[in-house]
């Protein structure tokens, strides 16, 4: 069974976690958290080629890919050492793990070899002047274990006194000292008074112990949660990045005062089961989508007709916010308003596809996503339509990204089509993974179907991308670092030239401008 971790190896887990799943593909991403866990475990954190070749080896496809991004994101190579790599963790992280090390080190060189431990040597040495034949002083007795210290104080050091007061008799004594009285129990009437260098030492001259370190480095690490940093108290610097980390607050300062202030102005369904209240720093963190959901309800623009993909854009930009299991889904069911936010059903994703009747000459357009081809798809079942956006469409078919690549699917479902020729049309995001499946689905169809890019469309999402931000460095960024530049001169061909610069400047930036920023109305 493998080890418990401490809490300084899962915020380092997570660290890496968050490092990888930068660079990996959506595909992939789901290996990031066991492949951080496998490094984070690796024996003293010095990690080898052959252990990235041990992880990786159980992610079959994926391996080249996810050793790739460990090498790049999550490794630093040792100098003068090839293929030997120490973890990229945070600062703060090695100094907690270092930290008890350090104290433990400073306590044992205190308890072996400090002038405290030389103390009681220099002050049992006996005077110079002594009788040679005076009697040996008794042998120290065996100090008792510590758990017995406190019970056994007082008469440890009653026993320690009485050899240490014992002096020469006086001359003219009628009798010497008997062997008891030497041992340390003299007379009460004869006993002479202590010396100023038999006087018991003072308590809080001892040397002072040293203190023991904590184990595994608990008491100096930072306090998490599930290993995620949280805030400590008011005034932390470490601000909130996702809805788990965003603390509960009770009553706070006049920051979150002033936040409450103004969720009490939204409309009250935000407000009124207390979860909003009680922790500002989610108002903080999606202040923008909360107002706009906000204004759509008040003036009752909020529309049930659209997917939820192309609402959560429409309200911030980012077309996965109300996905289930997202922050933004989480949001709404903490607040109570699952149920208040409209939008229309999604049936479950498949290798779709919608001919209303079959032709001789057909015109097939293929989308990547899901909204898209439920757009289309209605507009010939309702409507009856043949042309969309001024293209003569016969048949709808849902891509679904790569999936359509595999195993010549496309090519035998346009040979059930019974049609003497067919004409696809792809349509899909504007991005370096969307661009590369369109050139990559071009290649696998070859010669046997004519292909192109479903340029209307294309035109149509970068109108409406350059109202929205003229600026093509402010669209969504993606995790696509670890793709090349595609091949753009496909989709640019159809596009005017104003639009075909905004495209190569929004994919050379890994940017991304979504399908769902068309809806049906623009088709």
């Amino acid at each position: 069974m493998a080890r418990k971790l401490t809490d300084v190896e899962r915020m380092n887990l997570d660290f890496l976690r968050e490092a990888l799943c930068r660079v990996l593909e959506p595909s992939q991403k789901n290996k990031a958290a066991s492949a951080a866990s496998a490094l984070v475990r690796v024996r003293g954190g010095v990690v080898t080629d052959e252990d990235i070749s041990g992880i990786v080896a159980r992610f079959g496809e994926s391996a080249q890919a996810l050793g790739a991004a460990m090498r790049s994101e999550a490794l630093d190579p040792v100098e003068g050492q090839e293929g030997v790599y120490t973890l990229r963790v945070p600062a703060q992280a090695e100094s907690a793990a270092e930290k008890p090390q350090e104290d433990a080190g400073a306590a044992g060189v205190e308890a072996d070899g400090g002038p405290a431990a030389e103390a009681p040597e220099s002050a049992e040495a006996a005077p110079a002047g002594e009788d040679a034949d005076a009697p040996a002083a008794p042998a120290p007795e065996k100090r008792a274990p510590r758990r017995h210290a406190r019970r056994r104080a007082a008469p440890a050091e009653a026993g320690e006194a009485a050899p240490a007061a014992a002096v020469a008799p006086v001359a003219g004594d009628a009798a010497p000292a008997t062997g008891e009285e030497s041992a340390g129990e003299p007379a009460l009437d004869k006993a002479p008074e202590p010396s100023e260098s038999a006087e018991r030492p003072d308590p809080a001259k001892r040397a002072e112990r040293p203190r023991r370190p904590e184990r595994g480095g608990r008491a100096s690490a930072p306090r998490t949660q599930r290993g995620r940093l949280r805030r400590m108290g008011k005034g932390g610097n470490s601000r909130p990045m996702q809805l788990s980390e965003v603390p509960y607050v009770r009553r706070g300062g006049p920051a979150e005062t002033e936040v409450r202030a103004k969720i009490l102005e939204l409309d009250q369904r935000f407000w009124m089961n207390g979860w909003l209240l009680s922790h500002p720093g989610a108002y903080t963190l999606f202040e923008r989508r909360l107002t706009a959901i906000n204004d759509a309800l008040v003036n009752g623009a909020l529309p049930g007709d659209i997917t939820r993909r192309q609402l959560a854009y429409q309200m911030g930009g980012d077309e996965k916010f109300f996905e289930y299991g997202s922050d933004g889904h989480k949001l709404l069911r903490a607040m109570g308003m699952e149920d208040i936010i409209r939008h229309r059903p999604m049936p479950k994703p498949d290798l779709l596809y919608h001919a209303p009747r079959r032709r001789k000459h057909m015109r097939v357009l293929v989308t990547e996503n899901l909204d898209p081809w439920l757009d289309v798809h209605d507009l010939m079942y309702e409507e009856g339509r043949t042309t969309v956006l001024g293209e003569r469409i016969h048949a709808v078919v849902l891509g679904g990204g790569t999936p359509i690549l595999e195993h010549n699917r496309l090519a035998l479902l346009l040979d059930t089509l019974g049609a003497d020729s067919v004409e696809v049309l792809y349509w899909g995001d504007i991005d370096r993974a969307g661009i590369d499946i369109m050139v990559r689905l071009r290649d696998v169809l070859g010669d046997h179907y004519p292909f192109a890019p479903f340029a209307p469309a294309y035109q149509l999402m970068i109108d409406k991308a350059l109202e929205r931000y003229p600026d093509p460095a402010d669209n969504e960024q993606t995790c696509q670092v670890n793709l090349g530049m595609p091949d753009m001169s496909l989709i640019c061909d159809g596009l005017t030239e104003e639009a075909a610069a905004y495209a190569r400047s929004v994919v050379e930036g890994c940017r991304l401008i979504p399908q769902e920023i068309l809806t049906r109305r623009d088709l």
